[in-house]
């Protein structure tokens, strides 16, 4: 069992061969948490779900993990989460950098969204009509008095 410690807000990414899962902390209210759990179990469909947890609950999430609720100490809670082998579960953001990291190595864009759409920007180089470089004061016209 892998054990995180939470905040409220914080996310966990438990990504496996049947479909991602993230698991985004909404509430600590004495020895309960409310999880909010959105599994993706097929490309374009989206489940979510609330899940309120008390101490040693659990709740499974996808076809292959489990999450239980550990401990609840002030505003932080430690879930356990058991998955399988063939399942990577990060914070979202580990789990984020990672992805960045695997599409730069692979040649893609470093900076595709989440969904892996690409983020705009303005293409490069600009036209020679737009490209405005000072080379040194201008050169004097008509010659002189």
């Amino acid at each position: 069992m892998l054990v995180l410690s939470q905040e409220r807000g914080n996310s966990i990414m438990v990504d496996g061969p049947e479909g991602g899962c993230l698991l985004t902390l909404l509430q600590v209210r004495g020895a309960e948490v409310s999880l909010l759990v959105s599994h993706s179990p097929a490309a374009g469909k989206l489940e979510s779900w609330t899940a309120t947890l008390v101490r040693e609950a659990t709740v499974k999430v996808g076809s292959t993990a489990e999450v239980t609720l550990v401990d609840v100490r002030a505003e932080k809670a430690r879930l356990g989460i058991n998955a399988s082998k063939e399942t990577s579960v990060h914070r979202l953001e580990v789990w984020e950098a990672i992805k960045r990291e695997n599409r730069r190595a692979s040649g893609g864009d470093a900076e595709d969204g989440l969904a892996g759409s690409p983020v705009p920007r303005p293409g490069d180089p600009k036209p020679p009509s737009l490209d405005v470089r000072l080379e040194g004061p201008p050169a004097a016209e008509g010659g002189g008095e």
